[in-house]
């Protein structure tokens, strides 16, 4: 598996795009900002363009050169490197009227010429595509997530290995299954679904699934489950009110604890449901360092009593902070819930997601990754993480109600 470059570039793309930018600014009084607007992207997509030569996709190619009213609209497509050629008749320009009305941005439109250039960019991109016609060629490209180095083997140093244990065989799984070459990139994880709405990874994972995750990025079937637990601060600080450790879910519910949890994880979501919480009384963190430092240190802003985390995490971390942590929720038979580990799919790859799927279905189904899986479960987490296609599978606190993804 090769590694991963950080995203397609162009130097000739910068060069056009930088002076089609500037020519546009002083002809309309616009910025970057109303640009990326009328292309359908973020404001820092677009910035990619300018500082980079990153290569859009091609409607957002179509609808720069249109916005631009470029004299030779190919001249962008072929620093692209996009082999088909400008889909309409002439260059059409979406100019603005002779006397606009104080106050009102209007334009004069060629509507025949718009029509085809909207149908043109509808006919190319927005009918269904095979994970094939997606790639284009190129390898898929896998995230890594590292905040569960449990999947994976180990280096020297102790980092995890990207091409041992559980997860690794998992993408060599998917890459045969899939019939395509896959790339692995050790992606943080509060940069995950920003760097999948960008395109610069195409999976991640494997994580725990949530329904709370922005941009309406997809997740596939489950590769395994995992146990939802506790990190309990034991050390006192005059920011907290000194309370017992929660022996149950009613505790956690009548009691007044701080809670911290990673933004749009399976945790915050069990947080605002299962316990109720409202959006203000949970500490949203960013990244697994934060949360840690909100159970962790004395004199942070907001500090909390528990990080809802994975159990192994849990286990894990109380282990290394021994005498300033300790796992709640962590045993067998006693977890806050099982949950779906998965991974989380582009948003707009939807049309793909069944043929992902149905490779995730066979290679978690495998007998490397269960070997794999089952190696993880003997070592260390004996009733906190099972297959999915395992049987036996026990009842934990949260089946008592469908929590529901």
């Amino acid at each position: 598996m090769k590694q991963h470059p950080e995203f397609e570039t162009s130097a000739e793309l910068k060069r056009i795009f930088v002076r089609e930018l500037d020519a546009w600014r002083k002809q309309s009084h616009l910025g970057l900002q109303e640009l990326s607007q009328r292309c359908g992207v973020s404001q820092s997509y677009l910035a990619h363009v300018g500082r980079y030569g990153r290569i859009p996709s091609k409607p957002v190619l179509l609808l720069l050169a249109l916005n631009f009213g470029m004299a030779q609209p190919e001249e962008l497509l072929r620093a692209a490197s996009e082999t088909d050629t400008w889909p309409f008749d002439g260059a059409l320009r979406l100019a603005p009227r002779d006397s606009p009305e104080e106050g009102f941005l209007s334009v004069k439109l060629n509507m025949r010429g718009l029509l085809d250039a909207i149908q043109g960019a509808i006919r190319s991109e927005a009918h269904p595509k095979s994970l094939t016609q997606l790639l284009a060629g190129r390898p898929l490209r896998i995230g890594l997530n590292f905040t569960q180095p449990w999947l994976f083997g180990r280096l020297k140093d102790g980092s995890p290995d990207s091409e041992t244990g559980a997860v690794p065989e998992l993408c060599r799984l998917l890459s045969h299954h899939l019939g395509c070459e896959v790339e692995t990139i050790a992606t943080p994880f509060d940069r995950y679904v920003e760097r999948l709405c960008r395109g610069d990874i195409d999976l991640f994972g494997p994580l725990l699934v949530s329904p709370f995750c922005p941009s309406h990025i997809k997740f596939t079937l489950p590769t395994h489950r995992m146990g939802l637990s506790l990190l309990m601060r034991l050390r006192p600080t005059s920011g907290l009110a000194p309370l017992e450790p929660p022996s149950s879910l009613e505790d956690l519910l009548n009691r007044r604890y701080a809670l911290a949890a990673l933004k749009d994880s399976r945790a915050h979501h069990f947080c605002v449901t299962r316990l109720k919480r409202s959006e203000d009384s949970v500490i949203v963190c960013s990244s697994v360092e934060e949360a840690l430092d909100r159970v962790l240190l004395r004199g942070v802003p907001r500090p909390a009593h528990l990080f809802v985390t994975n159990a192994m995490f849990a286990i894990q971390q109380a282990r290394e902070h021994a005498g300033s942590l300790a796992p709640l929720f962590a045993n067998p038979g006693h977890l806050l819930e099982m949950s779906d580990n998965a991974f989380a799919v582009r948003p707009e790859w939807t049309d793909a997601l069944g043929e992902i799927n149905a490779a995730v279905k066979s290679a978690a189904g495998s007998t490397g990754f269960q070997t794999a899986i089952q190696t993880v479960v003997s070592n260390e987490a004996e009733g906190l993480m099972e297959s999915v296609y395992g049987a036996g599978r026990g009842r934990t606190a949260a089946d008592e109600r469908d929590v529901g993804y």
